[in-house]
């Protein structure tokens, strides 16, 4: 299936009722929603914990590739599909 990835500008925004919580018993971030909850990596943490509402996903990507030293072209197809497949699954939507 083909899927088309969210655009660099979009502007990437929780769904009503949805949030980024740390879960204690899990020990690990979860995505909260009605009826939904969604465990996370590390890697999925980080993305979320960048999403603020107000910036797109390329100011997103600039942010994630300065705090982990990593060039913004090498993650930017990664978060691109995380981000598209959180708005498949209605934990987002731009």
């Amino acid at each position: 299936m083909n899927v088309e990835l969210i655009s660099s500008s979009a502007v990437p925004k929780f769904e009503r009722g949805v949030r980024l919580k740390h879960d204690r018993v899990r020990e690990r971030h979860v995505v909260l929603g009605p009826e939904m909850l969604i465990e996370l990596n590390q890697t999925g943490t980080a993305i979320m914990s960048e999403i603020d509402g107000q910036s797109n996903l390329s100011e997103i990507v600039h942010r994630l590739a300065e705090r982990f030293e990593v060039n913004p072209q090498d993650i930017n197809q990664d978060v691109s599909e995380f981000c598209t497949t959180m708005v498949m699954r209605r934990v987002l939507h731009t």
